[in-house]
């Protein structure tokens, strides 16, 4: 049996469709805080709080293989969810744990959710459980963030100086993690998966004004004026701190490399950045 923990979240929900398109053939089970908001076609619903130990306990007995998708909370809170979830791997005795990590995690790392997903990494080894990481690199959806107004103002602001990063399609991502989750061989790899292509915000501009007949400018901004914008969008503190410091990340080189790992895993190209901005202008 597969558990998929934050079942709730896109990735995971994107993860379920991907089992179920390409022909999964074991029973799938969702863990979430909100198991009444699942699609019960995915796979049968059951409460599981990274915050409550016995919850976990619960979702992962029978479970042979874990999806176990990092928390969206601050790197103090996140830590102790990711350790009670690793406990409860350990108790359950599960074959295979997939975590979902980010790429080229380190504790020294600007940008800090690439701290506790290190740390992380490090609790799993240390428990010994059969594992499988997947270090994400950061989602090509991002990049949408404000399309409207680039697109109006013709102006695309950023923080990240001329570091460049390897923006990948959370849909390729999904179908990784079914694939590793159906098939036999991932215990005990990490795996990288970045796009194809390494793009500094100076060629993401180049490539909206390429899609949308616009002529689009970058304009460079500190990490701090970034961080005060995101609040003033409503962002969370923790999150829009950790997004500044994602620009900072880009600009230190911290993500200029690529993999062809994902390629690997889907048997195909990867889908490149052009393809989720052509997907957005589309118009409904």
């Amino acid at each position: 049996m597969i558990l998929i923990l934050g079942a709730s979240g896109e990735l995971a929900t994107l993860t379920a469709n991907a089992l179920k398109t390409l022909g999964n053939t074991e029973t799938v089970r969702l863990g979430s805080r909100s198991p009444d908001k699942l699609d019960p076609a995915l796979g049968h619903a059951v409460f599981a709080d990274y915050d409550q130990p016995d919850s976990l306990d619960a979702a992962m007995a029978g479970a042979d293989k874990v999806l176990f998708i990092s928390g969206n909370t601050p790197n103090d809170i996140r830590l102790g969810q990711h350790l009670r979830v690793i406990a409860a791997a350990k108790k359950a005795g599960v074959a295979q744990l997939v975590y979902t990590s980010f790429q080229s995690p380190s504790l020294d790392s600007a940008f800090s959710f690439g701290a506790s997903h290190a740390a992380t990494e490090a609790a799993i080894s240390v428990a010994a459980i059969p594992a499988t990481v997947v270090r994400n690199a950061f989602y090509a959806e991002l990049q949408l963030m404000g399309l409207g107004h680039t697109l109006e103002t013709g102006v695309l602001t950023h923080a990240a100086a001329e570091g460049r990063f390897a923006p990948v399609s959370k849909q390729d991502l999904a179908e990784a993690l079914a694939r590793i989750l159906m098939t036999d061989g991932h215990t005990g790899k990490t795996y990288e998966l970045t796009g194809p292509e390494l793009l500094s915000y100076a060629d993401i501009a180049a490539l909206l004004g390429q899609l949308s007949g616009k002529a689009i400018s970058t304009h460079l901004i500190s990490a701090e004026a970034q961080i005060d914008g995101l609040l003033k969008m409503g962002l969370p503190a923790f999150l829009a701190t950790a997004l500044g410091g994602a620009s900072r990340a880009i600009a230190a080189g911290e993500y200029d490399k690529r993999s062809d790992d994902l390629a690997l895993l889907l048997g195909r190209a990867p889908t490149g950045l052009a393809a989720v901005i052509k997907g957005a202008l589309k118009p409904n």
